[in-house]
């Protein structure tokens, strides 16, 4: 047996960007920020801060498209994704998180009060 099972908390970079397909789905992607803080040889505190590139599929997408803005506090959860392209006879590769459900814990700011009644979770039911 295996799992490849990932759990993130933290906050979104930039507002999602979109990509709709011409069957009609649509990928969302984001950047999201998570940091640890520790104390160095010299008890210095220092915070380190991680950015993971997120992508939801499908129906999620559409959620993220109209809940999630730049920073939101959100916990996400999925698996870890490699995968690789050829960019000018280069091969590129990639690490992304394939997210299949979020939580919002904070708003950001600018976000106004009707769009917070819409709903707050993007989990299955």
């Amino acid at each position: 047996p295996s799992l490849n099972k990932v759990i993130l908390m933290g906050n979104v970079g930039q507002d999602p960007k979109i990509i709709q397909f011409e069957n009609g789905k649509k990928l969302a992607t984001f950047s999201l920020a998570t940091s640890r803080r520790y104390k160095d040889g010299e008890g210095n505190l220092v915070e380190q801060t991680e950015w993971h590139k997120v992508r939801f599929n499908n129906e999620k997408a559409e959620l993220v498209e109209r809940l999630i803005k730049k920073g939101a506090l959100v916990t996400i959860d999925g698996s870890i994704r490699y995968d690789s392209f050829n960019k000018d006879g280069v091969e590129i590769h990639t690490t992304n998180i394939l997210a299949t459900n979020f939580e919002i814990k904070a708003f950001p700011k600018r976000v106004n009060p009707e769009e917070q009644a819409e709903g707050q979770s993007g989990e299955d039911a």
